[in-house]
């Protein structure tokens, strides 16, 4: 005899709009809402519940996931990014960054100009809601570490940004 279990998750997907009206008291939790005042929405990588309807300092529990909208939803993106090895996603294989393989090789210079290279094109490739306008490479040799400073412009927001990414030998990046 087969015996199958499934769960089933109920997830309002109207409330990757409904976080916009926070602290609002007209706000009702079972009302679909229809005016979307942002341009880009994703849910939050933290997978959090979200607790952003409500009034003032006592927000309602929405039972639902935490979303990001606009600069926030992007520079989860770019988060993603960076923290998915090439190969690892097994339909996309060239999805992600290779910065892990100069994460034992020597700190230096050339190495610096590499990796930056390796930034500029990865970003290019797989965020096109951003202009990369500048990458800064600094090698730390006393640290074993490259500071990496990211200046973007977000396309459609008309908004900069800078991500700040540490490669440190060893095996750990920090973005």
């Amino acid at each position: 005899m087969d015996i199958s279990i499934y769960a089933v998750a109920k997830v309002d997907l109207n409330n990757l709009i409904r976080p916009k009206q926070q602290n609002n008291p007209s706000t009702v939790l079972s009302k679909k809402v229809e005016v979307v005042g942002s341009i880009y929405t994703d849910l939050h990588l933290d997978l959090q519940f979200s607790k952003s309807i409500g009034v003032g300092t006592s927000p309602a529990n929405s039972n639902d996931i935490l979303v990001d909208s606009d600069e926030e939803a992007i520079k989860n993106s770019i988060r993603n990014i960076f923290s998915i090895r090439k190969g690892d996603k097994l339909l996309n294989p060239e999805f992600g960054s290779s910065l892990e393989q100069y994460l034992f090789e020597p700190v230096s210079e050339v190495y610096a100009r590499a990796i930056a290279d390796d930034i500029l094109n990865t970003l290019e490739t797989y965020e096109p809601r951003i202009e990369v306008t500048k990458v800064t490479i600094v090698p730390k040799q006393d640290d074993n570490q490259y500071e990496t400073y990211v200046r973007y412009r977000f396309l459609e927001i008309q908004k900069e940004s800078i991500l700040s990414i540490i490669a440190k030998r060893g095996g750990e990046i920090l973005i």
